[in-house]
C-alpha cells in the first residue's frame, strides 16, 4: 500500500520536525536564560543600591522611608518579569499550537486519502465494514477537534488570570503609592 518514496518523504519529514522543535527548545531556553540573568543583575543592582541608601540612613524614620520607597520599583520589576516570561512562554506554546494543528490537519488529509483508496479495492460485501472504519474516524477527528478546543480554552484560562494578577498588583502598587 505505501510506496519507499511516500515512507522516504514520510522519514524526512519528521527528520525536519524534530530539527525544527529541537531548534524552537533551543531558542526558547535562550530567551528565559536571558530574561532570569537580566532579572537576577536587576536585582543584584537593586539590592546593592538598597543596600547603600540604608547604610547611610541617619535614622530609623529614614530606613523605614528607603525601605518604603523600594516597595513599588520592585513589584514594577516584579510585574515586568512576569509579564515578559508569559509572553515568552505564550508565544512557544502559539507556535507548538500552530505546528500541531498543521500536522494534524495534514495528517487527516493523508489518512482520509488513503482510506477512500483502500475503499476503491475493498471486496464486496465489505460496506459495513467500511462504514465502521468510516465512523471511527469521523470519531476520532471529532475527539481531535475536542482536544483542540480544550487546550484552547486552557489558554485562555492561563491568559485571564495572568490579567487578573496583574490587576492585582497594580492595584496593590497604587495602594501603596497613596500610602506614601
Amino acid at each position: 500500500m505505501y510506496k519507499i518514496d511516500q515512507l522516504t518523504a514520510a522519514n524526512e519529514a519528521a527528520i525536519d520536525q524534530f530539527a525544527y522543535f529541537a531548534k524552537l527548545s533551543v531558542a526558547n531556553a535562550e530567551k528565559f536564560a536571558e530574561l532570569g540573568l537580566g532579572a537576577a543583575r536587576e536585582s543584584v543592582e537593586a539590592a546593592t543600591s538598597h543596600a547603600q541608601s540604608i547604610a547611610s540612613a541617619r535614622d530609623v524614620q529614614e530606613i523605614f522611608a528607603i525601605n518604603s520607597a523600594a516597595i513599588e520599583p520592585a513589584m514594577k520589576r516584579a510585574y515586568a518579569f512576569s509579564r515578559t516570561t508569559f509572553e515568552t512562554a505564550s508565544e512557544a506554546g502559539d507556535e507548538l499550537k500552530r505546528v500541531f494543528e498543521k500536522q494534524g490537519a495534514e495528517m487527516n488529509t493523508a489518512a482520509v486519502a488513503a482510506l477512500e483508496e483502500a475503499f476503491k479495492y475493498a471486496p464486496a460485501g465489505s460496506e459495513t465494514v467500511l462504514g465502521n472504519v468510516k465512523s471511527a474516524f469521523a470519531a476520532a477527528q471529532s475527539a481531535y477537534d475536542n482536544a483542540v478546543s480544550i487546550n484552547k480554552q486552557f489558554y485562555d484560562t492561563v491568559g485571564k488570570a495572568v490579567e487578573q494578577n496583574v490587576a492585582t498588583v497594580k492595584k496593590s502598587a497604587a495602594k501603596a503609592r497613596r500610602a506614601k
